[in-house]
């Protein structure tokens, strides 16, 4: 494995544990938890290491009694500058470097420094096959080549620590990442269990490259981004579509009818936080609205996706058009973006500019352009409180703890009427 896949790999593992601890595993939540403070302070200023400890501790789930040996790891390689007090941490500076390095640095310590023992290197290889696709128990244990007994062991420790889901279909033990299935894991479970792993990793590799294709399209060409798709593979999206517990996009049009858009699955609840999971599902939204210009137009064709949606991330805006009303109008209920009707009848599309929106486009872009969405994990309010006082690191906490033991849910009226309100907003 890439060294780099593998401190992904530790950081997913780490995210799904939370505070859960085994005596199996170290050196994984060592360095997944090191990945997770390494995120939140990229990029801040001087920090004292008190309100680094409580935020670390309260809002991004490092233990207390972790968070002391995580800070060493990391200046340990360079990522941070610690002002001490004889043996005492007083504050913290912080160096780590953006996008690949990062994870190339933390990477070359774990192959290099923490010598992860057989078992902590199977859980990885197991977590890493798991990423792809769901995969038959059976199978994955003899490509993998492990004891069965060790496997085995490793299974039952990665269910009971959330990193793994483990379910019976067709008489068979489905294994899966919930990191990438936790949502719609009985269809994908069944369909591995029915046609084998290779029709679901198949599936979602075409998927990764053309995010957002049209279910329709793909039903009348028999392809995906231009590549054949089997019989199976046509039906596990449709299953997906019609069955799953989050449905994927929609559009409907004068001219195209209901289309509905398909992506890989969303990340797990447990590797996004709360804010960018609402950005991810607007960028969802942006990226079928795009396509639907794109493969099901009206009059005129969107030749270049990625080029529009770099122009939209500059410029907020789209040259006027009498063409493309219908296949944003998601985005303005969103609050995204507002069209303009201008005095000749034609619209302009004009994204509402705040950083939510902005970050939205962001990764709509790299949706379209087949690239990995990275950092979703990060919490900007534990990041925001790094750089704050004790008592507002402390409401932060409060507030979690509220949001944890209530969730409100409003009345199908009352969504009605908020919906309402806000179409009469725009």
């Amino acid at each position: 494995m890439d060294r780099k896949i593998i401190v992904a790999r530790c950081h997913e593992i780490q995210l799904a544990m939370g505070t859960k601890d085994h005596s199996r595993l170290e050196r994984i939540p060592e360095m997944g938890m090191a990945v997770q403070l390494a995120l939140h302070i990229r990029g801040l200023p001087l920090l004292e290491y008190s309100l680094v400890r409580l935020v670390a501790s309260s809002l991004i789930g490092i233990p207390t009694l972790a968070v002391e040996r995580v800070t060493r790891l990391l200046a340990e390689i360079g990522f941070v500058r610690l002002m001490q007090d004889g043996k005492s941490i007083k504050s913290v500076l912080p160096t780590v470097p953006f996008f690949e390095e990062l994870y190339d640095g933390l990477g070359e310590y774990f192959v290099n420094e923490s010598k992860a023992d057989e078992f902590e290197t199977m859980t990885l290889q197991i977590v890493d096959r798991l990423a792809g696709a769901p995969q038959n128990a059976d199978s994955l244990a003899s490509a993998l080549g492990a004891a069965r007994k060790d496997f085995d062991n490793s299974i039952e420790l990665g269910t009971k620590s959330s990193y793994l889901l483990k379910q019976r279909h067709r008489s068979r033990d489905i294994l899966m990442n919930p990191t990438y299935f936790t949502e719609n894991a009985d269809i994908f479970a069944d369909q591995v269990a029915k046609s084998g792993a290779k029709t679901v990793q198949n599936t979602l590799t075409l998927l990764k490259r053309a995010q957002g294709w049209p279910l329709k399209l793909i039903e009348a060409t028999g392809e995906i981004g231009g590549t054949k798709v089997s019989v199976d593979e046509i039906a596990l999206l449709k299953r997906l579509a019609q069955d799953g517990m989050v449905k994927p996009p929609s559009i409907v049009t004068s001219h195209a009818g209901t289309s509905m858009f398909m992506f890989t699955p969303t990340p797990g609840l447990a590797n996004i936080s709360p804010l960018k999971r609402e950005q991810y599902e607007r960028a969802l939204a942006i990226v079928s609205a795009v396509r639907q210009g794109e493969l099901l137009p009206n009059k005129y064709a969107i030749r270049n996706p990625g080029a529009l949606l770099y122009r939209l991330m500059t410029d907020l805006e789209l040259r006027p058009t009498s063409d493309y009303a219908e296949q944003y109008q998601n985005l303005v209920f969103l609050r995204i973006a507002k069209l303009e009707k201008l005095s000749n009848g034609w619209h302009q599309l004009k994204v509402i500019d705040t950083p939510e929106n902005r970050e939205s486009l962001r990764i709509a872009h790299k949706l379209v352009q087949g690239d990995k969405i990275s950092d979703l994990a990060i919490d900007k309010e534990a990041v925001t409180a790094m750089t704050g006082s004790q008592s507002y690191v402390e409401s932060l906490v409060s507030a979690k703890v509220l949001r944890e033991r209530e969730t409100i849910t409003l009345s199908t009226e009352t969504q009605n009427e908020l919906a309402q309100l806000l179409l009469e907003g725009i």
